[in-house]
């Protein structure tokens, strides 16, 4: 989200490929996940794909919200409806930038 946020689309594509890798792992370790519920998320991280190559934060904003909607359906339809995800508010990561860097 805050790399999105922050134009720093490098590491956007390099976190949406670890949203992408957990969602895989979720999928292959908890197998009683209706198929539909994994798919629901397809759409959003194609959407913030090209959102991260247009360099679009307008556009990645949306799709992120789109895929939080997605996550949480799926929670919800196996039934782990407390697990409520949301568009982050502040970073955990006090000792990470977001904001693109020029490499020294």
């Amino acid at each position: 989200w805050f790399a999105g946020k922050l134009q720093n689309w490098e590491l956007a594509t390099y976190e949406l490929d670890e949203i992408r890798a957990g969602l895989e792992k979720s999928a292959d370790l908890y197998r009683g996940i209706p198929v539909e519920l994994v798919l629901n998320t397809a759409d959003p991280i194609v959407a913030i794909t090209k959102a991260i190559e247009a360099k679009d934060t307008a556009t990645f904003a949306k799709a992120y919200g789109d895929l939080t909607t997605a996550c949480n359906a799926c929670h919800v339809g196996i039934g782990r409806g407390f697990i409520v995800m949301q568009v982050p508010i502040a970073s955990p990561f006090t000792d990470q930038s977001f904001a693109p860097h020029s490499a020294p």
